[in-house]
């Protein structure tokens, strides 16, 4: 298998350096050949595939789209450039055709006449994930529930069959996680159920999340591990932002095609939405202002993953009108951003914290403000690569802190 670097493809990830994932941008030359033989994986080939790979994450994001068009690019918009022989003879570097191109870690194919921008997956030990998991369940009396929820790539799903070399099978390394951890944690799979709906928006094509659409089945298969009430989608109002160009045309380095192929960004707001609290703090823990979850961002169209709370470096408390007495503590990259919202109706409570900027003691945290249940909830990326180094230092450092919610009790 011709896998890609881990060192490159780490660089394109998950998350956001910035305070927050956003919709940005990707690079890609004109094209005005359709393709007709390349076939996305069907459902019963993505949840049979049992070879795998995959990468670390880093941090990357926020660049923002230089503004979007629908007007179709001459060919003289991006013209194309002779591959020198140094690239040839990278492996990072793959010349397809005209309309499908590898660079950068990154293919972007035509796929039903849009192009969609995807990273591709490659290898990574998942070893300080599973150890970490599987020290926080020793720390933790054993009624508290612990969930692994780990989220595939767009590649996963929408890789031409004919490319299935450039990446590797991310069902087989989640399912090598699972088979490592503690008895005691349930892995929340999230591969089947999104692989039942890859004809609906469940990925972005021009940014490196997934859909609200997709965080929704993602956040139903959570709540049915939990045993808790989950509303279905029609119950929700959808809320679309038009013309959205994401972080693959940045990741790109400004690929026409990606710029001048938008797409809408649907997400979907909670019945009970209206009746809920969203407490803001810093990493310490230390009580900011109380706000909306659902968030007006400038530049909509280039930051629409932005609407979920704003972005990435705080801890979020989510106070709902449920009294079942279920608290959830999301710990997260930028994919956990967009699941809070469908648990509105499932939790009394829901803190949610980042794996990357998380300051206090996560054992302390838990068992201090009464945690339920623990969901480690993020994409691949992160659960194999430089993210999950940062979860063994939340669970040893600065043991026997007091941890004090002074949130404002007049909101």
């Amino acid at each position: 298998m011709k896998r890609l670097s881990a060192v490159i493809i780490s660089a394109l990830i998950c998350t956001c350096f910035f305070t927050g994932c956003s919709g940005s941008n990707s690079k890609e030359q004109s094209s005005t050949a359709a393709s007709t033989d390349i076939s996305v994986k069907s459902d019963a080939e993505t949840s049979a595939d049992e070879t795998g790979g995959s990468t670390s994450e880093s941090t990357a994001d926020n660049s923002s789209a230089q503004g979007s068009s629908t007007e179709t690019p001459s060919a003289d918009d991006n013209p194309k450039e002779e591959p020198s022989s140094e690239d040839i003879t990278n492996k990072n570097y793959r010349e397809l055709d005209a309309d499908y191109t590898i660079e950068n870690g990154i293919i972007v194919v035509n796929q039903d006449g849009h192009y969609r921008a995807m990273e591709l997956f490659g290898e990574g030990s998942g070893d300080a994930y599973v150890d970490s998991l599987n020290t926080l369940r020793s720390k933790l009396d054993s009624n508290i529930r612990i969930y692994s929820m780990i989220a595939p790539l767009a590649s996963e799903f929408y890789l031409p069959a004919n490319y299935s070399e450039y990446s590797s099978d991310q069902k087989a390394y989640i399912d090598d996680i699972t088979s490592r951890l503690d008895s005691g944690i349930t892995t929340v799979d999230v591969v089947t159920p999104l692989s039942r709906h890859t004809a609906e928006p469940i990925y972005c094509r021009t940014d490196h999340h997934w859909m609200p659409l997709g965080a929704y089945y993602a956040s139903q298969a959570l709540a049915n591990s939990a045993g808790v009430e989950f509303n279905d989608l029609s119950t929700y109002e959808p809320v679309t932002i038009e013309n959205f160009v994401g972080t693959m045309y940045a990741f790109t380095e400004g690929d026409i095609r990606i710029k001048n192929d938008p797409e809408d960004f649907t997400y979907y707001k909670s019945s009970n939405y209206p009746n809920v609290k969203t407490d803001f703090y810093d990493t310490s823990f230390n009580y900011d202002y109380t706000g909306s979850y659902y968030k007006e961002v400038g530049d909509p169209q280039s930051n629409a993953y932005l609407t979920f709370f704003g972005g990435d470096e705080q801890i979020v408390k989510i106070r709902s009108d449920v009294k079942n007495g279920r608290k959830l503590l999301i710990v997260k990259d930028s994919y956990g951003n967009a699941v809070p919202g469908y648990l509105m109706q499932s939790f009394e409570e829901i803190y949610i914290i980042d794996m990357r900027y998380f300051n206090l003691n996560l054992v302390d945290f838990i068992q201090q403000l009464g945690i339920t249940d623990v969901s480690f909830t993020m994409c691949i990326y992160s659960a194999f690569g430089e993210n999950a180094y940062n979860l063994p230092d939340m669970i040893s450092n600065n043991e026997g802190q007091t941890i004090v919610d002074n949130y404002d009790s007049e909101n």
